[in-house]
């Protein structure tokens, strides 16, 4: 989530902002056509799926990475490693992992495009923007990050 915030996060609010200060905005909302539904939903959706798929995605890696290391180059039995991967891995926490998942994307996605469309429509403006992304970001990440597991404790 903090990958995401840092790299895509920055990226949905300079984008949002640079629309803004460039007035694409503005002229949509005099075409008629809403700028929410039409700019900023379909990035945040775009981030409520993509961490869910990211956190699959690097879970499996891990799973690779350690079985690369532990049965190809240190020689542990290749039955060892899965029979002790089923026992050392339980359903909660997988689940846990994907509500996460869930709830660091739409953090990060509402972050994200809330402060981009709210930027001041300056180069500035959406520098500072981008940069109260990652920080607010993180900090909301870390605290949901806590409560979470504290509550399925």
């Amino acid at each position: 989530a903090l990958l995401f915030a840092g790299r895509a996060g920055t990226s949905l609010t300079a984008e949002v902002g640079l629309m803004k200060a460039g007035e694409q905005i503005d002229a949509m909302e005099m075409m008629a056509v809403d700028p929410v539904a039409r700019v900023l939903a379909p990035r945040f959706v775009a981030a409520l799926i993509c961490m869910p798929l990211l956190a699959a995605l690097f879970s499996s890696m891990g799973v690779l990475g350690g079985y690369l290391v532990g049965v190809e180059m240190i020689g542990v039995d290749a039955g060892a490693f899965w029979s002790q991967m089923q026992e050392y891995v339980d359903p909660p926490d997988i689940y846990e992992g994907v509500l996460k998942s869930f709830v660091f994307g739409t953090t990060a996605g509402l972050v994200a495009v809330f402060e981009g469309y709210n930027a001041p429509p300056t180069a500035e403006g959406v520098g500072m923007a981008t940069t109260r992304t990652v920080v607010t970001t993180s900090i909301l990440v870390l605290i949901l990050d806590y409560t979470i597991t504290a509550y399925l404790l």
